[in-house]
């Protein structure tokens, strides 16, 4: 008679005879032959006879079938030694016929390889005896039914849960719910392998309840070192752990535990107790619960993955958050340094066109005036003749201020944007800010009142223009906050190593949910028209780049207090 040994990742082997015509493959608890593990399909593959042997088909999965390590693209006949690939699952056609091992009678005390254990439990493959008779004892299809059921649902409820928390405790309250414990947690290894209590549930405890667990080291360590599984019908009188403190204090009677396992190794231990009752628990319990701990183990597996892969995903977000912020300063110093370039052409431009047609008439005006003022005061003049000469007199030296006012102007915004300093050097605050004042549009300032304090402050070291910008946009939303009439209040002094502005306005403020974002690139609560969101943002950039710092103070309808602090020379 042809066999097939089944090889499984855990390392148990199962010994099937192969009787039948077919026999299907796959992950699925429908199939004959169910192997678990994420590399293989809910129906990977098929084993059809063929003449006097048997085929492989692949059923299109998604891993492939391999044999003796080629992948199958067509049905492929067997041969005596061949080696079929399934996932991480090794299937041997046709080995050397040995015995198979037939569980041992029921015992109350036992102590057995973990992998022979979750053997026992998951196989679905009874041998026939010679006569077609049924040997099992009574009862075991129904254990088995039961065995495969809650495993398949410990797998359906454990598939949704990607957190450790979250399969640790379904996982436990199923397995209340299965056996005769009163009490199960679960105990986890961390990276210097100390068990920690990861979770324990109490069968129909309150909800304010504080359950204690404590896990005998002997216990522990006999289960860790030798991977098996423990069953104990009475702790107390048990010659393997009576003598454990634990044991002894908390009078522990009925015991069940089993390793958790994983791809990397030992992860922790699985614990189920009755005090209640001795020999709450029978040898099918222990092969269950090491076929659930086989179950959770994957899970909680999956689970630090999920939570790596998530953490990850974190990180990289947080990188990309770092990265974007970067490109919006580098964005932002890009647009700052353009705009002041096109402003130093247009101021540029703009100068030149005025102050050449300007001084030709301050000249042609200086000569009138002389004119009239000599035609006013020659003999023989009429009085009326005279009058008129001292008014056009008048007239020529009015517009002669006016012709200095503009050209205040066309120096103020010369100074503005420093075309001729551009370099980094000692400057004056005051200087800058009655600068900006004097070029401040009668728009902005209508109905407002500008107040300076100006203190005693030496030059400081900067880059006059970039500072005359910061100040510009910081007074236009000092003004542009008040909506009719109000006061801005511009303040220098001098605090130790620094110079200090202070910028002071009585308008509506600005509400504590936005002061956070108030220096992010395009944050406005001006409304449409009004502004882009880029002056607050521009300012703050240039006093960080001058080594200084910008603070805000607002309440809602209290105004609001812009405080900028720049180091002194040598500080």
């Amino acid at each position: 008679m042809t066999r097939l040994c089944i090889k499984r990742l855990n390392g148990q082997t199962t010994d099937l005879d192969l009787t039948a015509a077919i026999y299907s493959i796959g992950r699925s608890a429908e199939n004959d032959i169910v192997l678990d593990g994420g590399r293989v399909s809910r129906h990977h593959g098929r084993l059809e006879r063929d003449g006097d042997s048997y085929a492989i088909v692949d059923l299109e999965s998604h891993n492939g079938t391999f044999v003796n390590g080629m992948r199958i693209q067509q049905p492929a006949r067997l041969n005596l030694g061949d080696e079929i690939g399934v996932g991480p699952h090794v299937l041997v056609y046709g080995p050397p016929a040995e015995a198979v091992t037939i569980p041992g009678p029921v015992t109350v005390s036992l102590e057995k390889d973990y992998a022979v254990l979750l053997s026992e439990a998951t196989s679905v493959f009874q041998k026939a005896s010679p006569a077609g008779e049924e040997t099992r004892p009574p009862g075991a299809a129904q254990k088995e039914q039961r065995t495969l059921r809650l495993l398949f649902d410990l797998s359906n409820a454990l598939s949704a849960l990607y957190s450790v928390p979250e399969v640790s405790e379904k996982a436990l309250d199923i397995l209340l719910e299965s056996t005769r414990a009163e009490q199960g947690a679960i105990f986890l290894l961390d990276e210097y392998r100390s068990l920690h209590l990861a979770t324990v549930r109490v069968r129909n405890a309150p909800t304010d309840a504080h359950p204690i667990v404590e896990l005998s080291s002997t216990i522990a360590d006999r289960i860790l070192k030798e991977r098996k599984g423990i069953l104990t019908a009475d702790a107390a009188t048990d010659d393997r752990f009576a003598h454990g403190y634990s044991v002894v204090v908390r009078q522990l009677r009925s015991l069940a535990c089993a390793p958790l396992l994983g791809k990397s190794g030992d992860l922790g231990i699985l614990y189920l107790e009755n005090n209640k009752s001795i020999g709450a628990f029978t040898r099918e319990d222990l092969s269950l619960l090491c076929a659930v701990a086989s179950q959770i183990g994957l899970a909680i597996e999956n689970a630090r993955f999920f939570d790596a892969l998530k953490r990850t995903n974190e990180e990289l977000e947080q990188i990309v958050e770092e990265r974007t912020a970067a490109l919006r300063e580098t964005q932002l110093k890009l647009f700052q340094t353009e705009k002041m370039a096109a402003l130093s052409r247009l101021v540029a431009g703009v100068a030149h066109e005025i102050n050449n047609p300007l001084g030709a008439l301050r000249s042609n005006l200086d000569l009138l005036i002389q004119m009239f003022g000599r035609a006013a005061t020659s003999p023989g003049r009429q009085p009326e003749e005279a009058a008129l000469f001292e008014n056009l007199t008048s007239l020529g030296q009015t517009s002669l201020l006016a012709c200095g006012r503009i050209g205040a102007v066309v120096r103020s915004l010369t100074a503005f944007v420093r075309l001729d300093q551009a370099e980094f050097k000692p400057a004056s605050l005051n200087d800058g800010v009655q600068t900006v004042l004097q070029l401040m549009g009668p728009s902005v300032r209508q109905g407002i009142r500008l107040t300076t304090r100006l203190g005693d402050l030496p030059e400081i070291p900067c880059y006059p223009a970039l500072l005359n910008q910061a100040l510009m946009h910081l007074i236009e939303n000092a003004c542009q906050a008040i909506k009719q009439s109000g006061e801005v209040t511009i303040e220098t002094l001098r605090q130790g190593d620094y110079a200090v502005i202070r910028i002071h306005d009585t308008g509506r403020g600005i509400p504590k949910e936005h002061l956070p974002r108030i220096f992010e690139p395009g944050f406005t609560t001006k409304g449409v028209g009004v502004g882009v969101g880029m002056g607050l943002a521009v300012a703050q950039r240039i006093i960080q780049e001058h080594h200084g710092t910008i603070d805000v103070e607002s309440e809602v309808d209290q105004g609001c207090l812009v405080t900028i602090h720049l180091p002194l020379a040598g500080n």
